[in-house]
């Protein structure tokens, strides 16, 4: 491929020519490599260009193929939310723990990078009956759900690509991402909760007999307003 010193003279005077950013550099190349074969003094040029561009892509695939961990602020609690002290009792069933399959409640799992940044997380709850320290009767908790978990009570493992455990989060096997998976998990029966979101009176058709109408105070978390689930031998810790 060649090209008069007019033609290139000419593209270069083209508005939307872009050298800088690598735009067309490839098709700039091409004119240099083609015209090394008639002007050999043109060859380094052409190989300069021809390395450049593929640095160039080298860095954007990399680039891609990045994902920046993220810092997950504190859960903030709701307008007109009350705190509750209590057991987690199953209401429906559970749900499969990531971990290890166990049966839970309430699991919370993230991906952190080697900075301690998390790059995907997850919580996968179902809903639950609080059986409520000085309450007549429990309070159902249902809706979104999030747990305040700490580190040091976490099952932790690492995770690579292609991890059984990130397809059931949803990452597609060919999807590069790995790290040191966090594992948080409620179990029915469990240890002591506080769970704090707004209580409301609500009639519940799984606890309707006859004329019982299935009213029971009921913690539903929302999109922006969740329910918060923390482990109280983490308050008892903090306070010490």
């Amino acid at each position: 491929m060649t090209a008069p010193v007019e033609l290139v003279r000419e593209l270069l005077y083209y508005r939307d020519m872009s050298v800088l950013d690598r735009r067309d550099w490839g098709m700039l190349t091409a004119f240099l490599a083609g015209g090394s074969i008639a002007l050999p003094i043109l060859a380094p040029f052409a190989i300069g260009g021809i390395l450049a561009l593929g640095i160039h892509k080298l860095r954007n695939l990399r680039a891609k193929r990045a994902i920046a961990g993220v810092t997950i602020p504190p859960f903030a609690t709701t307008p007109g939310s009350t705190t509750l002290y209590g057991i987690a009792r199953r209401f429906r069933g559970t749900v499969s723990s990531l971990f290890d399959s166990a049966p839970v409640l309430v699991e919370h799992a993230q991906v952190k990078d080697k900075h301690g940044a998390v790059l995907l997380r997850r919580t996968h709850a179902t809903p639950f009956l609080l059986e409520v320290e000085g309450r007549s009767g429990p309070v159902l908790v249902t809706g979104v759900t999030r747990m305040i978990a700490a580190s040091i009570l976490n099952k932790k493992l690492h995770v690579r690509r292609g991890d059984p455990r990130l397809e059931k989060m949803g990452v597609p096997g060919d999807f590069g991402i790995a790290g040191e998976l966090e594992v948080a998990t409620i179990a029915a029966d469990g240890p002591a909760l506080a769970v704090t979101g707004v209580i409301e009176d609500e009639a519940v058709a799984d606890l309707a007999f006859h004329r019982d109408g299935g009213n029971i105070p009921v913690m539903r978390g929302r999109v922006g307003a969740p329910v918060l689930v923390e482990d109280r031998r983490l308050i008892a810790a903090a306070i010490m």
